[in-house]
């Protein structure tokens, strides 16, 4: 039971976001999609393809430097998607593991603000410390909590995230403290990857072997197989086009790393409250546990409680009458 649009699975030892910006696949994200076929497609390609060649040719050293950066780059891209990027939990969450003790350790301060907030955070935004307030610490209304600074909430998975970077629908997940180096290095990686698989994969496809197989293969196909090159000659323009924009993406978040600055914080024109690196800094603890027995009911707001099921007059005049034990 989550309150948020997070979605668990393994059993709760990985997560991944809720909706998808596009709206029309509510159980499958058509970016994240889109980037692991940039991938697979032409990394498919060249090791069916051109890792034999090489390796038959004595070439040694790139297909087996490229299978490591294939591996990390498919590595970072899933401990991005699948990861906490850094959630603080929901107040009802909160009250219903019992864990604000255990959170005020971990965080430093009381994110419940119980000397001054009533327990269902109604109308806590105008009963903050001046001490937190001074600081950079605001008041979610959403999740009722006080959240520390460079932290937001977003839209998208409807939580707190720790020094909340963006929301990234390529990883369908968010970006955030616990999980930025995964971005970063899953942005490196995937550059790198493509700089070492693209041209080699280009040069494959245009030798003499290769064109004289392509042409036979027409022939006795008879002009059938011709879709399906088109097709390849697509993916590879698609493909073209997402490494240039990788590339800027990986040349956008070093600027960042330099100036210690989130994408939120960037785009907003905010400064570092706390003078914190987004990339080097540490990752903290997970600020709830996904294994957590709980009531469901406990995790109801009773201002957002559904509404009592409508009374039945006969049934109303028999208690009245004869009590509710009457058998």
């Amino acid at each position: 039971v989550w309150p948020s649009r997070n979605k668990f699975f393994c059993k709760g030892t990985m997560m991944t976001g809720g909706e998808t910006e596009m709206g029309i696949t509510p159980n499958c994200s058509v970016p994240n999609l889109c980037v692991w076929t940039c991938i697979l497609a032409p990394c498919s390609l060249y090791f069916i393809w051109v890792f034999p060649h090489l390796w038959k040719e004595g070439c040694y050293a790139l297909p087996l430097a490229t299978l490591a950066v294939f591996v990390m780059a498919t590595g970072f891209l899933l401990a991005t998607c699948c990861s906490d990027p850094g959630i603080i939990p929901r107040r009802e969450v909160v009250i219903a593991t019992k864990t604000a003790k255990q959170l005020q350790e971990q965080l430093g301060y009381d994110m419940l603000c119980t000397d001054s907030v009533p327990l269902d955070g109604r109308g806590g935004g105008g009963r903050l410390p001046q001490e937190l307030t001074s600081r950079g610490y605001r008041w979610c209304r959403t999740c009722r909590i006080v959240r520390p600074p460079r932290s937001s909430h977003c839209p998208d998975c409807d939580n707190c995230v720790m020094r909340y970077d963006h929301h990234c629908p390529f990883v369908n997940n968010c970006v955030g403290q616990r999980n930025y180096h995964f971005f970063f290095g899953f942005v490196t990686s995937v550059l790198c990857l493509a700089m070492m698989v693209l041209p080699v994969l280009f040069w494959f496809l245009n030798s003499e072997n290769f064109e004289l197989a392509v042409d036979g293969m027409i022939h006795v196909s008879s002009g059938a197989l011709q879709p399906v090159f088109y097709a390849l000659i697509a993916l590879g323009a698609l493909v073209g086009i997402a490494t240039l924009l990788s590339f800027v993406l990986w040349v956008y978040h070093v600027f960042l790393i330099a100036t210690k600055r989130t994408t939120k914080e960037f785009r907003r024109n905010l400064s570092n409250i706390a003078e914190e690196p987004t990339l080097c800094a540490s990752r903290g603890p997970r600020l709830f546990d996904p294994w957590a027995l709980v009531d469901p009911r406990d995790l109801i707001r009773t201002d957002e409680a559904p509404p009592p099921t409508p009374s039945n007059f006969c049934q109303d005049i028999w208690s009245t009458c004869f009590g509710d034990d009457y058998n």
